[in-house]
């Protein structure tokens, strides 16, 4: 168990400062309270102990996970029929076939995959408090089956909605009354983001942060621990340690100081540039890039897909063995409510590359950011990184083109690395699969013409957009999240 001590004075109501009614989501004092626990060393607990408390947890895993046939897997059937992977309660996922066509100015072209089909909302949540005047944030050790680590540091909470509902049974998630009853805390952010849209179908769970107040949780259950933005950057530079949902939720809080009061620039604050990345700007390239991606989604039963069948050992994949296979996994756990469980999960062969192109430019710095077409997500198209792709995929591939600046990214001799880490997809879907994640700086100078679906995007734009919700992809959340861990080095 955790104690606080030296607790600061109670909640105060936000200010409603010169972006109250321009930037949704986060008010200019929680700016300042997040460039603070960003910034300064004085935490709860020293990064000795932060790091000998994740130690301890990565040498204590609970789970046995071994893989087996689909056909084996309890309680789960694949229909004679149709060939869809499903539970006896219907409140689960599914896994089932959609057949896309997608039309663009460049041309058509038209595959078949399998996507988990599961359609409720969940909530990724983090609670949040000052301490000692700082803003510190309640993180979770948490085991799931397809962890490449046993444990990944996760937000305070996640939940499907059938969890928190109790569908199947089982006792009301820890802390979940913190992000259902308002009265219980404040909430500063909360907007609905979409998980991996190339293999989830339309699927979003709501991300919030909730701040309670300083007397709240002086002590937390087993697993728990009180962290600040600071010592997130600094766990983020650890491969395969923080929880993808975590950094999911920490993209919201890559806010510029423009934001924070520290600066003076109005440019900055009103998220304008010289640079044509206005939010207006930025919302008419988004809406032409819709316009121009078509795509008609047919829902298909999984026999019904012409190059994925089931292999020997009892698992469903490609002809050619690429983008990623579903298997079976056997699981047994020593402390959960369910000892034994089975399950499919998402089994990916290659690690891919996520990777943002920044620059400097009046002071502010830029993301490269591509239009993403992905037809899993509702609005089909959204923000996304540089470049989201497993090489494995494209080599030797007729049908996909390699996308822009691939070798750049794969080989990036030629610019200058910022950070690079190897970040890890969520373990309750993904089987043990990670990406490299890449940031290069453009050097001063040199010129790029990025295609029409590419837009530099400011840092100040950047916060605007992951506001709005369902905006920018899974995949840049993740990506951008790094730059807590930069900017404490700028």
């Amino acid at each position: 168990m955790e104690k606080t001590e030296g607790l600061s004075p109670r909640l105060k109501a936000p200010c409603s400062g010169h972006l109250s009614g321009f930037l949704p989501g986060i008010s200019t004092e929680d700016c300042r309270e997040i460039c603070r626990s960003r910034n300064v060393k004085a935490a709860l607990h020293s990064d000795r102990h932060l790091d000998r408390w994740v130690s301890n947890a990565l040498l204590s895993p609970k789970l046995k996970v071994s893989t087996i046939s689909l056909q084996q897997m309890q309680r789960w059937s694949v229909d004679a029929e149709s060939g869809n992977i499903c539970h006896e309660a219907a409140s689960f996922f599914t896994l089932t076939g959609i057949h896309v066509r997608h039309r663009t100015l460049k041309g058509d072209i038209e595959w078949d995959q399998p996507i988990i089909d599961q359609p409720e909302i969940g909530i990724l949540g983090i609670i949040v408090k000052r301490i000692n005047g700082v803003l510190h944030f309640c993180l979770h050790a948490k085991e799931e089956p397809g962890n490449i680590n046993s444990v990944q540091i996760s937000p305070t909470i996640q939940a499907t909605y059938s969890n928190y509902t109790r569908a199947h049974g089982g006792g009301p998630p820890q802390f979940i009354d913190y992000f259902l009853d308002k009265t219980k805390g404040r909430i500063i952010f909360s907007k609905l983001q979409t998980e991996d849209g190339g293999r989830f179908l339309y699927k979003s769970n709501r991300n919030m942060i909730v701040q309670v107040d300083d007397q709240e949780l002086e002590t937390l259950p087993a697993g728990f621990i009180w962290v600040t933005l600071r010592q997130i950057g600094r766990l983020l530079q650890k491969d395969n340690l923080v929880h993808a949902c975590t950094r999911s939720i920490l993209a919201s809080l890559i806010v510029p100081e423009c934001l924070s009061g520290r600066t003076k620039s109005p440019a900055g604050r009103l998220g304008l540039s010289r640079n044509g990345s206005s939010p207006g700007e930025i919302v008419q390239w988004l809406d032409d890039q819709k316009a121009v991606n078509h795509f008609l989604i047919k829902r298909l039963g999984l026999k019904a897909l012409k190059e994925w069948s089931m292999d020997r050992d009892g698992s469903f994949s490609h002809e050619e063995g690429r983008f990623f296979r579903v298997v079976g996994i056997d699981v047994e756990s020593s402390e959960r409510e369910v000892s034994i469980w089975n399950q499919p999960i998402l089994d990916n062969p290659g690690t891919g590359i996520i990777g943002i192109l920044t620059k400097m430019e009046s002071g502010e710095r830029y993301f490269l950011m591509q239009a993403k077409a992905e037809p899993g997500n509702r609005g089909i198209v959204q923000i996304g990184p540089t470049v989201q792709f497993t090489p494995g995929n494209y080599i030797g591939n007729k049908k996909l083109p390699k996308p822009f600046l691939y070798d750049e990214f794969c080989f990036p001799e030629k610019l200058q690395l910022l950070n690079e880490s190897i970040q890890s997809e969520e373990g309750a879907r993904f089987y043990k699969e990670s990406h490299i994640h890449r940031i290069l700086s453009l050097p001063e100078g040199v010129e790029l013409h990025p295609p029409a679906e590419f837009y530099w995007i400011s840092q100040t734009a950047i916060h605007f957009v992951i506001s709005l919700g369902e905006t920018v992809n899974s995949c840049a959340r993740s990506v951008l999240s790094l730059m807590l861990y930069e900017e404490q080095r700028q």
